[in-house]
């Protein structure tokens, strides 16, 4: 009897023990990239508005993902040297994260992204390697081991003349998810200003100047025999010199001269 109550107390306290089987779960869909189930997953913005990464400093464990969201504008998520901000650390470091460049454009649906693990706790200086936003302050620091590190980072980047991109992508998997699970408000659609005049029409070309009328031949009234006379006319024109008085003088006559077109041999000779 004492057995069987035995037995019957340790099953029942068998009974009671909580199970110590996790069951195993689905894994996670990133915007098409199937990943385990992680810890976090860490939305940050990238652009937008003003160009910037927001937050700016995150501090992830091991087994989280960065999700960098690409907002309006063109960017990219690009690690550098603590010491060198703004230059690619890919070009010492082949392995070295680089999203690639990341549109967004007005009338999207959809937000591109890029998926970080983070493998280790090591400190990451990021920046965006587009045009000159490096140099306006688009960094960020994940895992930054105090508040001062960022403020130093950003201090540099604004030090530098110009920036270096990354040249194949790694550290990360570029995806995209649906705009109205992303973590941001796309800016506005930039439009015209209202009441602004339209363009003006370019000026009609002026016709060409017309050519100036012939010349007329002078009139000549009375011509002396032996004259000589000197004058110039279009070709065409008709000259005719009367007889003085109308009177027949001997010695006298009358001439109509009709001035020829110019020849082709007396145009090349001029």
């Amino acid at each position: 009897m004492l057995l069987f109550i035995h037995y019957v107390f340790l099953v029942g306290a068998t009974r009671a023990l909580p199970s110590r089987m996790i069951p195993r779960q689905e894994p996670i869909d990133l915007g098409g990239l199937k990943i385990e189930a992680a810890q976090r997953i860490i939305p940050v913005v990238v652009g937008g508005p003003q160009d910037t990464f927001v937050p700016n400093t995150v501090t992830a464990a091991v087994g989280d993902i960065i999700q960098f969201q690409f907002s309006n504008g063109n960017h990219t998520v690009t690690q550098s040297a603590p010491d060198a901000p703004c230059q690619p650390l890919q070009a010492t470091v082949p392995t070295a994260i680089h999203s690639g460049h990341i549109p967004f454009q007005d009338g999207q649906t959809t937000v591109g992204t890029f998926n970080l693990p983070v493998t280790n706790a090591d400190t990451i200086f990021l920046y965006c390697a587009t045009g000159p936003h490096c140099q306006e302050g688009q960094v960020m620091v994940l895992n930054p081991v105090d508040d001062q590190q960022i403020v130093n980072y950003a201090k540099g980047s604004q030090g530098t003349t110009s920036s270096g991109d990354g040249t194949t992508v790694s550290g990360g998997t570029v995806a995209s998810i649906p705009l109205e699970a992303a973590a941001f408000v796309p800016a506005p659609a930039k439009e015209p200003p209202v009441g602004a005049p339209p363009a003006e029409a370019p000026a009609a070309e002026a016709p060409p100047a017309a050519s100036p009328p012939a010349a007329e031949a002078p009139a000549v009234t009375e011509v002396l025999a032996g004259t000589t006379i000197s004058m110039t006319a279009s070709a065409g024109a008709t000259i005719t010199l009367p007889l003085i008085g109308d009177v027949s003088v001997p010695g006298t006559t009358t001439v109509v001269v009709t001035v020829p077109a110019p020849s082709a041999s007396a145009a090349l000779a001029t």
